[in-house]
């Protein structure tokens, strides 16, 4: 049976190597600024010595990401990223803050995404999702996120962020950057792969209520 063009997958948006040129000075720039911040958390570092762990975390708190994965985890993180340009320049800033992409959302190429992170956490890297990306509804889990625990049986390490002073853009999720210099507490907790009975939107939402329970405003 023929398809539509509307059913084939969107290809993502890539920006050639030369655009990133100006990614260079900014990643420097973001570094600094992160090396900044005075964390205090309850895990110690090394959270996914037993093995990959699904990274979980608001969308507005993406800023934090690539701290999270130097400090505290051992394995590379690959990272979920929409198929926009916006997702193309992300990607290349990503590539130069030590994380791997994985190009796709929950409406533009769901299904090889998902296989592709699924792949990733088989091969001994960590998964970076933020579940109400890339367009919100603001801190409402999809039930994506529980898929991807079902196939790898990893569990979801959870990680609520609270920025002391911040700056909040007006965007859909009012994406928070913190000042440098300020405190910033991160809260990890680790919740077993559900099972594959389970709901997923039953799932999806103990993960949304959990996630906003120990994350900040």
């Amino acid at each position: 049976m023929s398809t539509t063009s509307s059913d084939q997958p969107e290809n993502p948006v890539n920006v050639s190597w030369y655009q990133w040129i100006w990614v260079f000075p900014l990643a420097l720039f973001f570094r600094l600024w992160l090396a900044t911040l005075r964390i205090q958390s309850n895990f110690k570092p090394q959270t996914d010595a037993a093995g990959p762990v699904i990274l979980t975390l608001w969308h507005e708190r993406l800023f934090i990401t690539p701290l999270i994965s130097q400090n505290f985890l051992d394995r590379r993180l690959t990272a979920l990223i929409s198929t926009s340009r916006d997702g193309g320049w992300l990607v290349g800033f990503f590539k130069i803050m030590g994380l791997h992409a994985v190009r796709g959302s929950s409406s533009k190429r769901g299904a090889s995404a998902l296989i592709e992170l699924a792949r990733n956490v088989q091969e001994g890297r960590n998964a970076g999702i933020t579940p109400d990306g890339p367009k919100g509804p603001r801190r409402v889990c999809k039930p994506g996120t529980v898929v991807l625990a079902k196939l790898t049986r990893r569990p979801f390490l959870l990680a609520g962020i609270n920025f002391h002073h911040a700056i909040k853009l007006k965007s859909w999720d009012q994406f928070s950057i913190p000042l440098p210099f300020s405190k910033v507490e991160i809260h990890f907790e680790t919740i077993p792969p559900p099972q594959r009975e389970e709901d997923n939107e039953e799932v999806a939402l103990r993960i949304q209520n959990r996630l906003n329970e120990i994350s900040g405003i």
